[in-house]
């Protein structure tokens, strides 16, 4: 090894030495500074190991409360899911078949004056539903727990309107979604929120979809008894009574313990009282029933006061006639049960509302 390869060797590897040293010294220098300020731990912050950890104290957030003061109300920030959960009813479950969420995320936690004026002038679209919940989560997770916006107690991060796409008023249509994005986004903007919501052609598609589909299998089944000008009104009402059919107002209703099955109202008219009964087949809850009861009412009308049965055109209803519309109804119920819209079911009562 000649001098100058020697002399390199000495000055890199001090300098290499003294590099070092630097850094043991400011490693040193800042490590004392922080015990000087914040006191010694040897736990690792993350993994929370090393030498024994001093007393856990109270974690302090934010805030202007006084030494007095120990109402968690003033805290800074909202209150958790526990804390919510005890005054507040969860929202009821949306069938996403039949609904749109569009959901509006608050930079800051609100209450419920916040959203009371947007829920009071817009509950609905076209006759078809806006059902609101809140949710105190800030994620977007589909997972986090909603609630009823109407009655809320606390503060709420995230406002969903889930909006009813179809039902017998038709289908929601690009107008009336533009509509709804427009009232939705200038409340975002008021509250300083942002609006999330889905791909109008994709809805609008859906929703024709679904009205098409509707359409095909919505039934609403109508048959008359003609009662004579002779028998008087509170004859047939009291077989009304006695075979459970029950008065409201002008329409009378036929109903089991799992819910409506048929309704009729009476018309009168010179000469003749009509007594209508109409099946709203898929909100029924078991039209076949429903149709074996107006038939045997009707059949205990016309055995004591001869009132025919008769259909929506006016033709008296023979045996044969009435065996017939038990077969069509039946198919029908069999063609609403495969479509996933059993009569009676919410999902029905929605979709043909």
């Amino acid at each position: 090894m000649n001098d100058l390869q020697l002399t390199l060797l000495i000055v890199g590897g001090g300098g290499i030495a003294a590099m070092i040293g630097y850094n043991w010294w400011q490693d040193f220098r800042l490590r004392k500074q922080a015990s000087e300020r914040f006191g010694d731990n040897d736990q690792d912050p993350l993994l929370g190991k090393g030498a024994e950890a001093p007393a856990l104290r109270e974690r302090a957030e934010p805030g202007f409360l006084s030494d007095t003061d120990s109402d968690s109300s003033l805290l800074p920030y909202s209150l958790s899911d526990d804390d919510q959960t005890l005054n507040n009813a969860l929202a009821e479950a949306v069938d996403k078949r039949l609904f749109a969420d569009f959901i509006v995320r608050f930079d800051e936690p609100k209450d419920e004056n916040s959203w009371k004026n947007l829920i009071d002038s817009f509950d609905n679209i076209n006759k078809k539903r806006i059902v609101y919940a809140v949710a105190n989560a800030p994620s977007p997770a589909d997972d986090c727990v909603w609630f009823q916006a109407s009655p809320f107690e606390g503060l709420a991060n995230q406002l969903r309107a889930s909006v009813q796409i179809a039902n017998r008023k038709g289908a929601i249509t690009s107008i009336e979604f533009s509509e709804l994005v427009t009232k939705l986004r200038r409340y975002a903007e008021d509250q300083n929120g942002e609006l999330d919501f889905p791909e109008m052609r994709d809805v609008v598609a859906k929703a024709e979809t679904l009205d098409q589909a509707a359409a095909a299998l919505d039934t609403l089944l109508g048959l008359h008894c003609l009662m004579p000008e002779e028998v008087d009104e509170i004859v047939s009402a009291n077989l009304l009574n006695q075979a459970g059919w029950i008065q409201k107002g002008h329409q009378w209703s036929l109903s089991d313990p799992s819910g409506v099955l048929a309704s009729m109202v009476v018309h009168n008219a010179p000469g003749k009282r009509l007594l209508s009964f109409n099946i709203d087949v898929p909100n029924s809850i078991d039209p076949v029933k429903a149709l074996g009861e107006v038939v045997t009412v009707c059949h205990s009308l016309n055995e004591k006061y001869g009132a025919p049965l008769m259909d929506d055109s006016g033709r008296t209803l023979s045996t044969q006639a009435i065996e017939g519309i038990y077969n069509q109804l039946i198919e029908r119920v069999r063609d609403l049960n495969d479509s996933g819209f059993k009569p009676g079911d919410p999902g029905s009562r929605i979709l043909f509302s």
